[in-house]
């Protein structure tokens, strides 16, 4: 099963997919991510994960530019407690390239806590050593 987001030009700005071979969900992020869109597809994650059930999630912002620091604080007070609620364990962030959008990965990790185990990588092959193990 694969969801996909498009913003208002028709572009693809986040894919959702489970991966029954790993037993995760892979969210892949694309292009410049305003606050709206960030929560569209944080809802969009949860409603994904409410029909697949799994403890583990690649977030893969390779493709992402610039900030979503504002998403922050929702992140933190609304997707966080549900994805919890849902079963959601690990938490693997693959940064994106540029300063921003890992100060914004930085500032998300900060505002969580430690509610969920979630870690940073640049490095997909880490990230996805550190789900499985």
């Amino acid at each position: 099963m694969k969801t996909a987001l498009t913003n208002s030009f028709d572009k693809v700005f986040l894919t959702i997919e489970f991966d029954s071979a790993n037993q995760w969900i892979y969210n892949n992020w694309v292009g410049v991510l305003p606050t709206e869109k960030v929560i569209q597809g944080c809802q969009a994650t949860i409603d994904f994960l409410r029909e697949n059930r799994c403890a583990h999630m690649l977030n893969d912002n390779r493709e992402v530019i610039g900030s979503w620091n504002s998403a922050n604080d929702w992140i933190a007070a609304n997707w966080v407690p549900q994805v919890l609620a849902l079963g959601l364990k690990r938490f693997a962030h693959i940064v994106s390239p540029g300063i921003f959008g890992q100060a914004s990965a930085e500032e998300m990790v900060t505002r969580v806590g430690n509610q969920l185990e979630i870690r940073l990588f640049k490095d997909v092959a880490l990230a996805k050593e550190w789900l499985h193990a």
